[in-house]
């Protein structure tokens, strides 16, 4: 017998443990003398003919604790990501197809992940280009239901930039969502600043029932926004976003609030939530606020840069239970935090689940165990986002640097197969990433980050995901004891 690469030990209170594996996603607490006889498991002294080792034994087998070799745990590893990629090829929804309207912005954020040369580009799609950028579309979605993926599924639309919504882009805002929905009958959404929202809302009013939300990102009461989120001119822009989410929520549109935090705004996230709650945007079942780390995808330091395991333990430390702030604002605490986490913490929420004793929990309905093998919908070629100056990428976050480009859409369409195979890496292609207790957590990290800070997609960019982990186990020990000790 051997124990599970994917098991992970972490000491609570009264010498008891947490047990977890990421690959089954069981999670259980156990005393000191259950710990040290899993430790032990690969000794030849086990009393295999006593009864309670026996009971032991069949307990670690069923709950994907131990296994005989490691080709059998490579076995199970494999068998399941067969059938999540199933699962993925069969999923009701589909694919994102992120469109750049144009490069130009007018805010220059310091944090910004793109950089500000590119935002001078003032250029947005003409007609010709989205009708080229619709018909590239249309290969797409062919080739990816001729490979058996996404057959009827139901894909979505982002408006993305640079600065989807500016004064010179309404023609294509409005070419684009007309043909998006009408044509296509896709779902909608916009990752904008929010600050011309206003122009745009009756263009998209006809559509609100194929519209999905507009992230809007708000850093902070009005004096810390207005230091971060400034015009080319250096003007603040908090009281323009204020007013355009009050009226995007009181026309019925979704709003999902984005806070990027570093160390400059973190201990103004109080008063940021004492703000929302008195314009009572919380009430509103259509409003979300998602509290995340400014994204740092480059080996460059970044000033006032706050990690994301510092970030969990301040919110633990502002808010206490994360749980009942989650519940309260409709919040998420980034996507990565978010993933990283929230198989534990489901598991914690539906006890019943962490007694499931069998292995193939994780490929049954337990939507709590669910393994990540790859973190972005960029790993799982279901990302094609489309940039002004033609060309195709798979990651929205890699817009605008032509070398990290998979295709072009005009002149014409064509898809470069190998550097588009290269984003469809899981951690079951990285040595490092599957000899990792937790990558199942993690899924291998950002492709993109890992493509820029160490030269490939397979070479992982770990991000404090052990430290992420730790932490959210650390202030929810309490939580553990509820479920006893095995």
């Amino acid at each position: 017998m051997i124990k599970s690469t994917y098991n992970s030990i972490h000491p609570i209170n009264n010498g008891n443990y947490i047990l977890i594996n990421s690959l089954s996603g069981a999670v259980d607490v156990v005393d000191g003398l259950v710990k040290e006889r899993l430790d032990r498991i690969e000794q030849t002294n086990l009393q295999r003919d006593n009864q309670d080792e026996v009971e032991l034994l069949t307990f670690f087998k069923k709950r994907g604790y131990i296994f005989h070799s490691l080709a059998e745990e490579q076995q199970i590893l494999f068998k399941v990501k067969d059938a999540m990629e199933k699962m993925t090829a069969k999923s009701k929804w589909g694919m994102t197809f992120n469109v750049c309207t144009t490069y130009a912005c007018n805010l220059r954020c310091p944090y910004c992940y793109q950089g500000h040369q590119i935002h001078d580009h003032n250029h947005a799609l003409d007609s010709d280009e989205i009708t080229k950028m619709f018909e590239a579309i249309t290969q797409i979605i062919k080739m990816e239901e001729n490979r058996g993926r996404f057959i009827g599924a139901q894909h979505r639309m982002v408006l993305y930039g640079g600065e989807p919504l500016l004064p010179q882009t309404k023609n294509t805002v409005k070419e684009v969502v007309e043909r998006a929905v009408n044509e296509y009958g896709f779902r909608m959404c916009a990752i904008t600043n929010g600050t011309f929202l206003h122009q745009f809302l009756d263009i998209f009013q006809p559509y609100r029932d194929q519209w999905d939300f507009f992230q809007i990102s708000l850093d902070g009461p009005k004096a810390v926004h207005d230091k971060r989120r400034i015009m080319a001119g250096g003007q603040g822009t908090f009281d323009r976003i204020v007013q355009n989410i009050d009226m995007a929520l009181e026309r019925g549109f979704a709003v999902a609030t984005r806070t990027n935090v570093n160390k400059e705004n973190l201990g103004h996230l109080v008063e940021l939530a004492n703000f929302i709650e008195q314009k009572g945007w919380n009430k509103f079942p259509h409003f979300g606020w998602q509290v995340t780390p400014v994204t740092n995808h480059f080996s460059e330091p970044m000033p006032d840069h706050l990690p994301e395991h510092e970030l969990l333990i301040a919110l633990y430390e502002m808010f206490g239970d994360l749980d009942s702030f989650i519940d309260k604002y409709n919040a998420r605490l980034g996507s990565v935090i978010n993933m990283r986490t929230s198989r534990i913490r489901n598991t914690i929420r539906s006890f019943d689940w962490s007694r499931m004793d069998d292995m193939d929990a994780c490929t049954s309905s337990g939507v709590t165990s669910v393994p990540h093998f790859k973190e972005c919908s960029a790993r799982e070629q279901r990302f094609y986002s489309f940039g002004t100056e033609g060309l195709i990428y798979a990651c929205p976050d890699s817009v605008g640097r032509a070398e990290t480009a998979v295709g072009s859409f005009f002149p014409k369409y064509e898809l470069n197969s190998e550097a588009h195979q290269q984003w469809d890496r899981g951690i079951t292609d990285s040595k490092e990433c599957t000899e990792c207790s937790i990558s199942l957590f993690c899924g291998g990290g950002c492709a993109y980050a890992n493509l820029m800070r160490n030269g490939d997609i397979t070479k992982p960019y770990c991000n404090y995901a052990n430290e992420t982990i730790d932490v959210y186990i650390k202030h929810n020990k309490h939580l553990f004891e509820e479920l006893g000790t095995v």
